[in-house]
């Protein structure tokens, strides 16, 4: 069996879900993946080479701490997501994302909340997919009509206190309401945090939207946190793929871009502003409790009104009833647990708060148009 190293910064995030991706798919070739985080070395790494002797390597992440190429010498080398540095070098085999359709999706989530102002606020025009990101958000509203307000090179690395100092002033100055694209969720928290220093209303003055979908972070956000779901696991899928060709020989340099899964839709895209807290909070508990059994009783009792008063207040505020929110949020997650080829379905159900297979499976065809191994089949990619 050959070993390949999955290096990268710190297993975290993102990088997780790529993992896993790339040992689905290393599995169909006899292949071991053995992750090292590079922050975490003792011994250099010509060192780890010698020990694992691996056939090849991914290399994930854009921090400079990931070794250079000349460390690796003559072994196969596949980059996800490189860093400006490597990006720039013709010869790199890489996958990246797909920062066109991240920038599209997250234009279509603020539409959807029919504001007339935009604005981005990303990581720095210094870094290669913050600035991919921004130039395309802001060539889709220029053939909308809009403008694209931004905070320019808005963070100064390491420091979160300048980027807070600088944001305030930007963001009182937006016209509202205001839809914000942030380039990724570590700055759309930043945001949220600033707005409710200043008072301002999330959705109503501002919607806000950001990429990495961690539910980690955006269900633990007030509001939660819409965010662009990028296909990280497909990402690792795709870099064992493309490290298979490497291996063979036969492949001149390469570079695929993963596309986005779809957008996340949570609170601080949905305009309920006007319609009370009590909302607000009670769709915050469905989307982080739907899968842990919840009932609508619950939710009833957690917004202290009267059954028929709740179920007419969320009915007029969302658009339809409280059951059918929590079914939603329980099929969204359905949705990602089949992606994963190695889930079984039987226990699908029960893993998202159902106490019957039958009637998931019954719900599942009502909705989508057939069953779940055959949404499985049309939407999985094969691993091998």
């Amino acid at each position: 069996m050959g070993t390949v190293l999955f290096i990268t910064d710190l297993h975290s995030g993102s990088r997780i879900p790529e993992l896993a991706g790339a040992r689905e798919v290393a599995t169909g070739f006899g292949w071991h993946v053995e992750e090292i985080e590079v922050q975490r070395l003792k011994y250099p790494i010509k060192a780890v080479l010698n020990y694992w002797k691996p056939i090849g390597c991914i290399l994930e992440g854009s921090s400079n701490l990931l070794p250079p190429r000349r460390s690796f010498s003559r072994l196969p080398i596949v980059h996800i997501d490189p860093n400006d540095r490597t990006h720039d070098d013709e010869s790199i085999f890489a996958v990246e994302n797909d920062d066109s359709a991240i920038a599209e999706l997250a234009h279509r989530e603020l539409s959807r909340t029919d504001c007339e102002n935009f604005a981005f606020v990303g990581w720095s025009r210094r870094v290669r997919w913050s600035r991919r990101r921004e130039d395309r958000f802001k060539a889709i509203l220029a053939a909308t009509g809009h403008v694209c307000h931004t905070l320019e090179d808005p963070w100064t690395f390491g420091n979160k206190n300048d980027f807070m100092t600088r944001l305030k002033p930007f963001m009182e100055s937006l016209p509202k309401p205001c839809g914000i694209f942030a380039a990724n969720d570590d700055i759309a928290a930043v945001i949220l945090g600033v707005c409710r220093d200043m008072a301002l209303s999330v959705p109503g003055d501002v919607v806000v939207v950001g990429v990495d979908d961690d539910p980690a972070v955006c269900d633990n956000l007030h509001p939660s946190l819409s965010s662009v779901h990028p296909d990280f696991r497909g990402a690792g899928r795709l870099a064992v793929k493309l490290l298979a060709k490497r291996i063979r020989g036969g492949s001149a340099p390469e570079r695929i871009e993963y596309t986005p899964l779809g957008v996340t839709s949570r609170l601080s895209t949905r305009r309920l502003a006007f319609v009370g807290k009590r909302i607000a909070d009670a769709l915050d508990l469905i989307r982080r409790e739907a899968c842990s059994g919840l009932k609508a009783s619950g939710v009833v009792k957690a917004m202290d009104v009267t059954e028929r008063l709740a179920e007419t207040r969320f009915k007029n505020a969302v658009g339809h009833r409280i059951t059918e929110e929590i079914a939603n949020v329980r099929l969204e997650h359905v949705l990602k647990l089949l992606r994963n080829p190695k889930q079984g379905i039987a226990p699908i159900a029960n893993m998202c708060g159902w106490d019957s297979e039958a009637y998931l499976k019954r719900l599942f065809k009502k909705r989508f148009g057939m069953t779940m191994r055959e949404w499985r089949d049309a939407n999985m990619e094969t691993s091998a």
